[in-house]
């Protein structure tokens, strides 16, 4: 039987050792700085690893007549690089970084079992983006064909106990469902066969994936970083025909779209703004009247994947970690920039977690129940915050220009950091924003950092060059109240909006 083989996992545990990424460097000894603060800037502050909990966000899609019809439809999606219709068929937020992991797998890239890769030059990392770029690009994801479907208790007996199936229903009812049932897929990419686990649930009488991997993968012992994914070798395929008889069939109902490439996204980031002042002004504005969609519209999102100079990025920081990176992969294709474009919104999502994580500290309301996210969805996390916090008495008083708050904001070596910063990003021009505003009676400034894409300026993060200048934790988000600063002409250096 199948279950008595030996699987190739092609995913181990990654082992995050920052020390030995920060003390590279490719350039010259001056950029170590510019590494070291580049390497904090991907390692998270929050969990990456995001346990869903019970949320009654629907997708767009109407659910499924079975299971499999619902990862039918994932993995069109994944055929035809459509990221949409591979998260609509989720009930809920599909964990995008597990289908980025999944993606790279069936690229043929081991990256989160290579764990850091350290750059001795920029040889190195050209050779590195190269190998991505070529494994990305070789697989044709278009000629993708669905063998069959397995029975979960022929790979493992115990799933059909009804211990095991009675704790089935339990998890589906956490989750808002009646029913939770594991699928495992065998499909063929390239020349490769694999095995896809997927946990799917029912609600309301229709079928929605629920995750990948999941509970079943987790049964047959195999790391999360695998997301359910078994690569097959030939005489597991000899006993994969065992229960697939014919290996040549293709489930998938329609006709691949030529490798279309679709958006998953729209118009995340808004039209941008005339001045980096004015961004950090609406952002403001919309945090007062908690318009979530707004505040991560204020921010460079598009603007930001399309510009951004992965080759440079992994020259400045000496090394890389998959799934701790700001972007993970470069743009290769229309699906790698979805990819990435989720990825650099999940990261806006942390960031502005942060910020009201920090307000509330301020405000003495504990919320570390919301920034340890281990428990707790971001979305669901960031949709709780503003019960806890009444921020409609915000009221901004005005700017303050970066160098009357740092002397060192002007100097040339940080405006030469500066420089090389704005060439990873691609940006035209790079700004530190200081913006003073009253909070329950408080008052506070609020640095952040702004970039400027075709005369437009857009937020790059909160915090950023200033508020690491100023020596303000990043715990806190880039606010700080007043007194902070200890400058009693703090009032006079205030500026009023145009």
């Amino acid at each position: 039987m199948l279950k008595r083989i030996k699987f190739v996992l092609p995913i181990a545990a990654a082992i995050l050792a920052t020390v030995a990424v920060s003390g590279c460097s490719v350039n010259e000894r001056s950029a170590m700085e510019e590494g070291k603060k580049a390497i904090s800037e991907i390692q998270p502050i929050l969990s990456k690893r995001d346990k869903v909990i019970n949320m009654s966000q629907v997708t767009e899609q109407a659910g499924f007549d079975s299971p499999e019809r619902a990862v039918k439809a994932y993995l069109e999606g994944l055929r035809d690089n459509d990221l949409k219709r591979m998260t609509d068929s989720f009930s809920e937020n599909a964990n995008t970084d597990d289908i980025m992991r999944q993606y790279t797998i069936l690229c043929g890239l081991d990256l989160e079992a290579e764990g850091p890769v350290i750059f001795k030059n920029q040889a190195d990392v050209k050779a590195f983006v190269e190998k991505l770029d070529n494994s990305i690009k070789t697989v044709d994801f278009s000629s993708m064909k669905l063998i069959g479907f397995i029975a979960p208790e022929d790979l493992e007996e115990a799933y059909a106990s009804q211990k095991h199936q009675e704790n089935l229903i339990k998890a589906a009812q956490r989750y808002g469902g009646d029913k939770l049932v594991s699928c495992v897929a065998a499909v063929e990419v390239g020349d490769i066969k694999y095995i896809l686990v997927f946990d799917v649930i029912r609600k309301d009488g229709r079928w929605y994936n629920h995750q990948i991997g999941g509970i079943f993968a987790n049964m047959l012992g195999m790391d999360r970083e695998a997301v359910g994914i078994i690569t097959l070798d030939t005489e597991d395929e000899k006993s994969l025909k065992q229960l697939l008889p014919d290996l040549s069939k293709n489930l998938l109902e329609t006709e691949a779209v030529g490798g279309a490439e679709k958006s998953a996204v729209s118009n995340i980031e808004a039209g941008g703004f005339d001045s980096p002042q004015m961004a950090a002004k609406s952002y403001l504005e919309s945090l007062a009247a908690n318009e979530q969609d707004k505040m991560i519209g204020g921010f460079a999102v598009e603007s930001y994947v399309d510009h951004f100079d992965f080759q440079s990025r992994l020259e400045s920081t000496g090394g890389y970690i998959f799934m701790q990176q700001e972007i993970n992969l470069p743009v290769i294709n229309g699906f790698t920039r979805d990819l990435n474009i989720q990825s650099r919104k999940k990261e806006i999502q942390r960031n502005i977690l942060k910020q009201y994580a920090a307000l509330g500290s301020y405000s003495g309301k504990d919320m570390s129940d919301l920034v340890q996210i281990g428990n707790l969805n971001i979305s669901s996390a960031l949709s709780e915050m503003p019960k806890r916090l009444n921020l409609n008495s915000i009221k901004i008083l005005g700017y303050i220009n970066p160098e009357q708050l740092s002397k060192s904001y002007e100097t040339n070596k940080f405006q030469d950091l500066r420089l090389r910063r704005m060439k990873i990003y691609g940006s035209d021009k790079a700004e530190s924003v200081a913006v003073a505003f009253e909070y329950n009676g408080a008052r506070y400034i609020i640095c952040i950092d702004t970039l400027k894409y075709d005369d437009r300026w857009y937020i790059q993060q909160l915090e950023g060059d200033l508020s690491m200048q100023l020596g303000l934790d990043s715990y806190y988000a880039g606010i700080m109240p007043f007194d902070y600063l200890e400058n009693p002409e703090i009032d006079n250096l205030i500026l009023p909006f145009n």
